[in-house]
């Protein structure tokens, strides 16, 4: 079995490891990205969808990083407009909560401070009356103060995370995901490359390399098991949950920042396509990240904290479409300390002085600050391997020029919205295919040049690639149920796909979506045809 041979080898395909192969790729360095399952499917998807510069950092005495965060929250809102947008923020402070309003008030004037040349206008405050007038869904009783701020919201982490991968694609990046690494190849103390497999197929290579990035997130350790060796822990996670509501119409038009009433933690309420999502939960979880769930007392607490800063809207278990989790890569620390407190800066660790050289991890990150982090691995490759070495740029698949004019005006829109200039890519696929502009489902506005586009130039190779990370499809109310036999018809198309493997691609995604969720509501049902499918899922 033949052995390629890369500059680095980055083990983790989430927002950290996409970044940052776009900045390695960038610099020139022969670079190979392994994710276990898909882009994007770990941490990344599991998020707040905040770009923001943490505002409760400035708490833990973290103003460095809530500068970073702050510059690169206002990039992103420059260079990424068709996925990072403003968003308002209502912080409402009442009475016996743990922050009093002088507190938050400094706390927004220091957060104003440390934004650079910022977009959006500074914070404000409003009397009960305004407040009222201003938002009406959220609860006035027994309120001290109330304030408006501005950060930002990413609808689509996913999306964000394969943009960083399509600039390292275009740098010649070797990009594989359902390509889970079985073990780190050291000898003589180094780390000399990786061997792994395909998921899918179950075919198994070997590549060599110069240097191994570890940025597997809440995997971080596992993969440092790879190596054989004891090796020190490194990542202490926690798990934080989230609601997914539909409020029929009758949510905030705003997000709400606010204090949980039976512990003090901040919890967000924020609008979100055509729901809002509640949370989060910070719960110390030593568990298999790819088993993770949101328990039922966490689903309850949600609930009830958003009733109560929501009381008009009828925020009840009825409206839950389905609960998330995600495990957060934090830095290990002591057990007597607060998963609060807990420091969410990003660590680059060499494992030299656990015996293994030319192995780093990286710990922590966020997606607000993770092109930075980056930038920051990049130089530490730098300094560890020295200078790429010269190699050509492998060949990209083609991609159609054509313009699909026929389009209608509000699915042109739609496709600006998720890939921004690459919108006329996707559009043009409808040229050489008509049927290919038509939707997926009769839910969504997505077409099936999306799914196509995501086959030939995204990497996707299952229905939930597609329907949950390619697009936000499987993330709405019918959670995708009724476009999984379309989505499967047009990739059997592109992949060569039999009869009976389409039909198993739509049972893998009812697995797939009960796996990850804990859905409350069924929503739109599946067609007859699929119900049992489902229902045996």
């Amino acid at each position: 079995m033949a052995t390629a041979e890369y500059d680095v080898i980055i083990i983790g395909g989430g927002i950290n490891g996409a970044a940052t192969a776009a900045a390695v790729a960038a610099r020139g360095y022969r670079t190979l990205v392994l994710e276990r399952d898909d882009f994007a499917s770990g941490t990344t998807s599991a998020s707040t969808k905040l770009i923001h510069g943490g505002l409760r950092y400035l708490e833990t005495g973290d103003a460095r990083l809530v500068h970073e965060s702050l510059q690169s929250r206002e990039r992103l809102l420059r260079e990424r407009p068709h996925l990072v947008r403003p968003m308002g923020f209502i912080l409402p402070v009442y009475e016996g909560d743990p922050r009093p309003s002088w507190y938050i008030r400094t706390g927004l004037a220091l957060y104003d401070l440390l934004s650079p040349r910022k977009v959006s206008p500074w914070h404000s405050s409003f009397s009960e009356r305004e407040l009222h007038r201003f938002e009406p869904a959220v609860s006035t009783e027994r309120i001290k103060a109330a304030y408006l701020y501005h950060d930002a919201q990413v609808w689509s982490p996913e999306r964000l995370t394969l943009e960083y991968l399509a600039q390292a694609r275009a740098s010649g990046a070797d990009l594989r995901n359902h390509a889970p690494v079985d073990f780190i190849i050291v000898d003589g103390g180094r780390a000399r490359g990786v061997d792994f497999h395909d998921a899918l197929t179950g075919r198994r290579s070997t590549a060599s390399a110069r240097l191994v990035i570890n940025a597997a997130g809440p995997w971080v350790d596992a993969v440092l098991d790879a190596t054989g060796r004891a090796m020190r822990r490194r990542v202490g996670g926690t798990r934080g949950s989230h609601l997914v509501v539909d409020l029929d119409g009758r949510g905030p038009r705003h997000a709400v920042l606010a204090s949980a009433k039976s512990d003090g933690r901040p919890m967000f309420i924020t609008p979100w396509l055509d729901h809002h999502i509640i949370g989060t939960t910070d719960v110390r979880d030593d568990e298999d990240p790819s088993g993770v769930r949101a328990a039922g007392w966490e689903i309850d607490y949600l609930v009830a904290e958003a009733a109560r800063i929501l009381p008009g809207v009828g925020v009840e278990h009825r409206n839950v479409l389905y609960a998330y989790s995600g495990v957060r890569p934090l830095a290990r620390a002591g057990e007597g300390v607060f998963e609060g407190a807990i420091s969410r800066k990003s660590i680059i660790a060499d494992h030299s002085s656990d015996g293994v050289q030319q192995l780093i991890s990286i710990v922590g990150g966020k997606l607000t600050t993770a092109a930075e982090l980056g930038r920051k691995v990049t130089e530490a490759v730098a300094s560890m391997i020295g200078r790429p070495r010269a190699r050509g740029i492998a060949a990209l698949p083609a991609i159609p020029s054509s313009r699909a004019a026929f389009l209608l005006p509000d699915t042109q829109e739609h496709l600006r919205t998720v890939y921004g200039l690459r919108a006329p890519q996707v559009a043009a696929y409808t040229a050489a295919d008509p049927s290919l502009a038509r939707p997926i489902s009769d839910h969504h506005r997505d077409i099936g040049a999306q799914v196509a586009y995501g086959v030939d130039h995204e990497g996707a190779r299952t229905v939930a690639d597609v329907l949950l990370r390619r697009t936000v499809v499987g993330l709405t109310k019918d959670l995708g149920r009724s476009a999984a036999r379309s989505t499967s018809e047009i990739m059997g198309n592109r992949l060569g796909w039999s009869e009976d493997q389409r039909a198993q691609a739509v049972r893998d995604y009812f697995v797939e979506i009960h796996r990850r969720f804990v859905i409350l509501q069924d929503g739109t049902q599946p067609p007859p045809s699929e119900q049992l499918t489902e229902d045996s899922a």
